[in-house]
């Protein structure tokens, strides 16, 4: 008699991001399915991040019989099970078994084109299906009843919490360590849990969403002559200069996809995500353009 062996999902995590999604003005969200299928077929969440298990959690995938799989749009940790098939795993997952996993930056200019403050970078953002202890009640969870809640700062650790991480996961010297995913096997609501009150792994496995919202800036025309501007253009002049022109009001930043906008009937370019100017006395952002 031969047995095969069998795997089924434990969990999933896709990693969306807006400025790869998103065409223009027009929403990833408010697209329709075939439209969302396109711009999924262009999409790489690996160019913007590595994911990579703590040293503790490449020991756990080991002696459980777990396998990471990554995918364009994310990775899934599979599970080992029990040919009996009634989704038991072959090593059982103790209830508070948890896995975790690194978000690394590989994209220079991640923060250009990310809706997160500037100034809140380098700080450590904890993305699980349970609170720390080290946090407030407030602290946000990876909620499915509340996926469309993008990743903001809500999710960075306080600095007890940042010195309890960077001890238990190695993350130090890490430089360009964005966060960590730790998902356990029972999570905060039951909608979170991975396997049942039996230990057994959810008919239908949970898979998890982290978006992240694109930027909006100003875009900044810098001309070397002065320009006419009159009142139907998308753009006035900056403080009175007629060589360097604004638009009237920002702009979302994408990889994909064109925004009209009209100086003297004329079209203007689109700014990539490669320089960004904050000013900090006025807190807007702009995207500058050499015409």
């Amino acid at each position: 008699m031969t047995f095969s062996i069998q795997y089924k999902e434990l969990f999933g995590i896709n990693i969306l991001h807006h400025f790869f999604l998103d065409k223009g003005v027009v929403k990833y969200d408010s697209m329709n399915e075939a439209e969302q299928s396109r711009q999924l077929k262009a999409y790489d969440f690996r160019s913007i991040f590595d994911i990579i298990p703590s040293d503790d959690t490449i020991t756990k995938l080991n002696g459980h019989g777990l396998l990471m799989k990554m995918s364009h749009k994310g990775f899934a940790v599979w599970s080992k099970i029990k040919p009996e098939g009634n989704n038991s795993p072959f090593i059982s997952l103790d209830d508070n078994l948890f896995l975790t996993f690194l978000i690394l930056i590989k994209d220079p200019f991640f923060y250009n084109y990310t809706e997160l403050a500037l100034e809140e970078a380098g700080k450590l953002f904890y993305l699980s299906n349970r609170k720390p202890a080290t946090e407030p009640d407030s602290f946000p969870i990876l909620d499915k009843s509340d996926m469309n809640h993008p990743v903001d700062e809500k999710f960075i650790l306080s600095e007890e919490g940042i010195k309890n991480e960077i001890k238990n996961t190695g993350s130090r010297g890490k430089s360009n360590c964005f966060g960590i995913i730790r998902i356990f096997m029972k999570g905060d609501k039951i909608n979170l849990h991975i396997t049942d009150a039996q230990g057994k792994i959810t008919v239908s496995s949970k898979t998890f969403e982290l978006t992240f919202r694109n930027r909006s800036t100003f875009w900044r025309y810098i001309f070397n002559t002065a320009q006419s501007v009159k009142p139907v253009d998308d753009v006035i002049r900056e403080n009175g200069n007629a060589k360097i022109l604004i638009t009237k009001k920002v702009h979302p930043l994408t990889r994909y996809g064109f925004i009209s906008l009209k100086l003297n009937k004329a079209e203007l370019p689109n700014p990539n995500a490669s320089l960004i100017k904050p000013e900090p006395s006025t807190t807007k952002i702009f995207s500058e353009i050499y015409m």
